[in-house]
């Protein structure tokens, strides 16, 4: 029905009293989603259709929707997570801009899944880059934490299933 969907951010929190909403891009998809008319949410885990009114980008990248027209509206899809149809994503052939990687090397590992060993710690959201090394944003435990992407913690990349496995060091986590 929606074809495959491609993760590329989420939303945040609601903005203004129009029903418009602050949105998390992932930088390589900000093209994407300025020239789509349709997103898709996670709600109640159903992917599910929002036409585009407008998206600007200023200080803060703001959505508005058809049909949310309200704070309290906008709030009932804040902190979800945010899809494209594959089929809107534009080819690298034909993209306006490019997204500079910076060289990182995990930077198109955003929305995989990090684990510790068997454990699951929790999809990356964001890849910063510090001077030693690349550091995920993950969300665990309903905070957000940095794991360092570094060979000393890193077993192995499963490209074909989105996730990381990692032996974390004793007590990482709960920094």
């Amino acid at each position: 029905m929606l074809g495959n969907l491609v993760q590329i951010g989420f939303t945040k929190k609601p903005h203004g009293l129009k029903g418009e909403i602050k949105l998390h891009i992932h930088d390589q998809y900000l093209e994407d989603v300025m020239n789509t008319e349709v997103v898709i949410l996670q709600i109640k885990g159903k992917p599910t259709p929002f036409f585009v009114d407008d998206i600007r980008v200023g200080n803060a990248i703001i959505g508005k929707f058809e049909d949310i027209d309200t704070p309290e509206a906008a709030l009932s899809i804040a902190n979800k997570e945010l899809f494209l149809r594959e089929q809107d994503i534009i080819p690298d052939d034909e993209r306006e801009f490019e997204v500079e990687d910076d060289g990182l090397k995990y930077l198109k590992c955003i929305g995989y899944a990090i684990f510790d060993g068997e454990h699951l710690v929790g999809e990356i959201l964001d890849i910063l880059e510090f001077p030693q090394q690349e550091m995920a944003v993950v969300e665990y435990q309903n905070r957000e934490i940095l794991i360092p992407l570094n060979v000393a913690f890193v077993r192995k990349k499963d490209d074909a299933a989105k996730k990381i496995l990692m032996e974390l060091p004793e007590g990482l986590l709960d920094l």
